[in-house]
């Protein structure tokens, strides 16, 4: 679209500007060709009038015309011809505008002042025309950097997708495998656990599915989705799994990027409690860094999760460790920006994941909760 006419209040400042510009060439054609202040004024504002529109209508010449490093010789011959073709005809429409005022008139003074004020008009529409060509031209250099920095973001979201994603098909098949070699001997010790945990299994794998979509979740889905893979890895690890859960509860309904929790949770069971022959602890705390849930925009609020998980050094490097952590970090880069951190405190016997993530309440109907 036209930049002039995105907004009325463009169309009003291009309108504002062009007056006092009206008023300078009225001014100069008085002195130089020592016509009246009238006669100035018919001699010029009709044509300047018609002169806006010709300069509004460049812009889709200046869109047809592309600046090019390679083709800078054609550029400057095709807006040479431009010109003079564009300031050929608006010179043509001034000599008929005075021919016409002659023939209202019934005199042949329009004419011989508008060959002594030619060169005033010819001035006018080149210095015009390149005048607004620069001002176009400059618009268009913005718009195509918008347009990159768009098509980069894009990129960025489609590359942190696909981490996503891959991040899934490295958790879910182990999982998976895990889960249900469990079903059989649970079911035959205790039916009604087993019955539990399918149930607490199909709502895990349906919230990755359904809420690994989605733009935004709420807190409490996301402590709902990790409950339920500790509720497995329970079942799995026994005794030596030992977790101290502590959420806010005002901070329930806030929202939070998708599958935030899980990667960090995942890697703290897998490779801290589920490497040790003794298990160890979980410890998980989601609440505020402000006093309230919205924050202000002067001052937003914050939300801080700590993960802290009993931690024994390897012999050798996991496979897979810390590709949850490193694609968490680049997908909170690209939903929150620099308003986000994670840090890692790590010692001999701990290792502990913190979240600084701006909280932002959730919009009244805009984030379901549960899984449907």
């Amino acid at each position: 679209m036209h930049p002039v006419l995105r907004s009325p209040r463009y169309l009003s400042a291009v309108g504002l500007a062009w007056s006092p510009l009206c008023l300078g060439v009225i001014v100069l054609h008085k002195n130089l060709v020592n016509s009246t202040w009238s006669d100035s004024m018919l001699s010029v504002i009709p044509p300047m009038i018609v002169k806006l529109f010709i300069c509004l209508s460049l812009w889709y010449v200046c869109k047809a015309i592309k600046l090019e490093r390679l083709y800078l010789v054609k550029f400057a011959v095709t807006h040479i011809l431009s010109l003079s073709i564009i300031n050929a005809a608006w010179l043509f429409l001034i000599l008929v505008y005075s021919k016409a005022l002659d023939v209202v008139l019934k005199t042949d003074a329009w004419v011989k002042l508008f060959m002594n004020s030619f060169p005033i008009f010819l001035g006018v529409g080149v210095s015009l025309y390149f005048t607004w060509a620069l001002g176009y031209y400059l618009v268009l250099a913005d718009e195509t950097l918008r347009a990159r920095e768009q098509e980069v973001l894009e990129q960025r979201l489609f590359a942190s997708q696909a981490e996503l994603n891959a991040l899934k098909t490295t958790i879910h098949p182990h999982f998976l495998f895990n889960s249900l070699n469990m079903i059989g001997p649970l079911m035959a010790k205790s039916p009604e656990r087993a019955r539990v945990f399918v149930s607490q299994l199909s709502e895990f794998l349906l919230y990755s599915l359904k809420y690994g979509k989605k733009q935004q979740v709420t807190v409490r889905d996301e402590v709902e989705h990790i409950s339920n893979y500790l509720a497995i890895e329970a079942e799995r690890l026994g005794e030596r799994l030992k977790l101290n859960l502590s959420v806010d509860q005002t901070l329930l309904s806030c929202t939070v990027m998708p599958l935030i929790l899980l990667p960090l949770v995942e890697n703290a069971v897998k490779h801290g409690i589920q490497q040790s022959l003794e298990g160890g602890v979980l410890s998980i705390s989601i609440k505020p860094d402000a006093d309230d849930c919205g924050g202000d925009a002067g001052n937003p609020a914050y939300l801080a999760v700590e993960i802290e998980n009993s931690y024994e050094k390897p012999a050798r490097s996991m496979i897979g460790e810390g590709l949850g952590l490193d694609t968490l970090k680049k997908r909170m880069s690209v939903y929150y920006g620099s308003s986000a951190r994670a840090t890692i405190a790590k010692s001999d016997t701990t290792f502990k994941v913190m979240l600084r993530l701006p909280l932002r309440p959730a919009p009244t109907g805009s984030v379901e909760n549960g899984a449907e």
